[in-house]
């Protein structure tokens, strides 16, 4: 409907709606995202994805990631260069015309892969744990105003254990964990920013 409306079509990311038997090489590509709409796709097809070893997948065709990580690559970069790339040579040839852009990275879902520094930023902010985490932040939300001031905590997941019961090793690597994801989703907030600059 947008290509008919004048708009370039871009996907850029994840893409989890092609049935698994009909993500091979040999399509059929009417529910890849050249088939559904989009006249670029770069990313991947499936729920998730390898961060530094990516399955992807260049309009409709699977190809090795352009970079290795010891070369630096990480896929949350790699996505906003892409998306970056086919905003910019649209503008080249028709500076007004109108886009659109889905874009999914793969962060946040498991595999949470970051680059060590990022989680290093992290170092020691959850060492307290998860129960504790909860308060502060549930405290933060009420003086941010987020929620109401007379709400209520929700109940503990039962199926996650207090932080008191693990072992000092466990509480280290699940702080470590932590750590890990919040250093992923910074990392992915700093390319996002890229993107929209």
């Amino acid at each position: 409907m947008l290509q008919q409306q004048g708009y370039s079509t871009y996907a850029i990311g994840k893409w989890h709606l092609t049935p698994a038997e009909q993500t091979s090489a040999t399509g059929p590509y009417d529910r890849w995202p050249t088939g559904r709409g989009f006249e670029r796709f770069y990313g991947f097809l499936g729920g998730d994805t390898h961060q530094y070893y990516p399955d992807l997948v260049y309009d409709n065709h699977p190809i090795e990631a352009p970079a290795t990580p010891e070369e630096g690559y990480h896929l949350t970069e790699d996505l906003v260069n892409h998306a970056i790339q086919f905003i910019a040579d649209s503008k080249q040839t028709a500076p007004n015309k109108p886009f659109f852009l889905y874009f999914c990275t793969g962060a946040m879902h498991a595999p949470h892969h970051v680059p060590k520094e990022w989680a290093d930023k992290y170092k020691g902010q959850f060492d307290d744990g998860w129960d504790a985490y909860r308060e502060k932040v549930f405290a933060r939300q009420k003086e941010l105003g987020v929620v109401p001031s007379n709400a209520e905590l929700s109940r503990h997941d039962p199926d996650v254990p207090a932080w008191d019961s693990l072992t000092p090793d466990e509480r280290k690597v699940c702080a470590r964990m932590m750590e890990v994801f919040a250093g992923f989703l910074t990392h992915t907030d700093h390319h996002i920013g890229r993107l929209l600059d």
